[in-house]
């Protein structure tokens, strides 16, 4: 779908986390407006770029090639076999493919009883999970392996006796499909699209995988040391479960932190088990379904002392809690909740729900908005500006959300610039007014 946001607007896919900035001109070709013969060329690679990010599908659905996925699942469904076999392919060259690496070897449990057998063909090398598998079916597979690899990695053939082969392409598809081969429900299960820092945070070896309930919802934490271990089962009750789960949370205590990893985001630096147990507590809770109606942003947000807050891109919360205390001084605390949720107020703006170290109910004026800098020449339309603020919005989510979410930012200011320079604007003066 397209939101409007005056001089241009972003067109984003409402279940996948992509999108683009769209002109004023293309965005009228949006709203059914052909374009001029002078603009058919620039309309032409517009049409190119949004299929190529899967943002825009031809109307007659054509078929993939016989090197894509399907003609790969043609080829398996000749395969017979004795139990579900699930074939991952993998690159050293993949990050999304590192973090499935570090999430199959955190399920090392869960992944030994099963009955069924997962074979992994990266690089020209394969390994079997699970149940054996005989040396036919496994160098067959592992050929349909490498050529899906062409597609795109992490990608994955499930072959089920008596059933039609099913393919998967991506991080959560593939999760998704090992979650439910283990038995758990993936509907249930939080799965997140990896970033290269949570990449970095996942690379360690792991003493323990909890899968914390909440809300009706499987969160994996990843642990690491017997102390922080113990911490996150006071939180959870134990939290050990059957079940493949992907790891979300990190818990660690390199020094004499104990350090909270969503992903790669540090949310939290705790200096005893008490300060970590109520952090996670915090963060737990956002991941439930039962949380405060409004729009969930995947955005960072601080709150000042005199009540407002703001907002910034999810990739500045390591380094604003780095620096913490300096804001703190300034009267800033940074929300520790997965999730920033807002809503509109009677004003047109937003309020920022539910950030209260308490854990309490707790509403607060949005007063502006920090955001990157464009890393290209020229001035900054404000239109662009909040076509990155829009895109901030956690899919999936419905096109009425995206449309509320881009009136709601009305005359709201956005600032443009580096994390430090927003630590800087935070900690020079007191939050701003509308």
């Amino acid at each position: 779908m397209a939101a409007d946001l005056g001089e241009g607007g972003v067109l984003l896919d409402t279940a996948r986390p992509v999108a683009a900035f769209v002109s004023p001109t293309v965005l009228e070709y949006l709203a059914g407006r052909p374009p001029a013969v002078e603009h058919r060329e620039q309309y032409a690679r517009c049409l190119d770029g949004w299929r190529a990010a899967g943002l825009v599908a031809d109307a007659d659905g054509a078929p993939a090639g016989g090197d894509g996925l399907d003609g790969l699942r043609v080829r398996a469904d000749e395969e017979a076999v004795q139990r579900p076999v699930l074939t991952v392919t993998m690159a050293k060259s993949c990050g999304f493919c590192a973090q499935l690496s570090a999430d199959l070897a955190a399920n090392a449990a869960v992944l030994r009883a099963l009955e069924a057998s997962v074979l992994l063909v990266e690089d020209g090398h394969e390994r079997v999970l699970g149940a054996p598998l005989d040396r036919r079916t496994r160098v067959r597979l592992a050929e349909l392996g490498r050529a899906a690899a062409k597609t795109g990695t992490p990608s994955a053939l499930l072959c089920t006796p008596g059933r039609p082969a099913r393919s998967r392409l991506g991080f959560l598809e593939v999760s998704a499909v090992l979650s439910e081969l283990s038995g758990a429900d993936p509907d249930v299960t939080v799965m997140e699209a990896p970033t290269t820092c949570s990449v970095n945070v996942a690379a360690k070896p792991v003493d323990a995988l909890v899968a914390a309930r909440v809300g009706g919802r499987r969160v994996g934490i990843a642990v690491r040391g017997a102390e922080a271990l113990e911490a996150v089962r006071g939180v959870t009750g134990g939290g050990d479960e059957f079940g493949y789960t992907p790891a979300t949370l990190t818990v660690e205590r390199p020094g004499s932190m104990f350090l909270l990893f969503r992903g790669g985001e540090l949310l939290a630096r705790a200096r005893n088990a008490d300060a970590l147990r109520a952090a996670l507590g915090v963060v737990l809770a956002g991941y439930a379904p039962s949380g405060p109606a409004g729009l969930r942003l995947l955005a960072g947000a601080a709150v000042h002392e005199g009540g407002e807050a703001v907002l910034f891109p999810r990739n500045w919360v390591t380094d604003l809690v780095t620096h913490g205390t300096r804001l703190e001084r300034g009267g800033w605390r940074v929300c520790l909740e997965p999730f920033s949720t807002v809503r509109p107020d009677s004003r047109g703006g937003l309020v920022l729900l539910s950030c209260s170290p308490e854990g309490s109910s707790a509403v607060s004026p949005v007063a502006g908005v920090l955001t990157q800098a464009l890393e290209r020449p020229g001035p900054l339309s404000r239109a662009r500006l909040l076509a990155q603020v829009t895109n901030w919005i956690a899919r999936p989510t419905t096109a009425g959300a995206v449309d509320t979410l881009a009136a709601s930012l009305g005359e709201l200011p956005v600032h443009a610039g580096t994390w430090r320079q927003a630590v800087a604007h935070l900690t020079g003066a007191a939050p701003q007014g509308r």
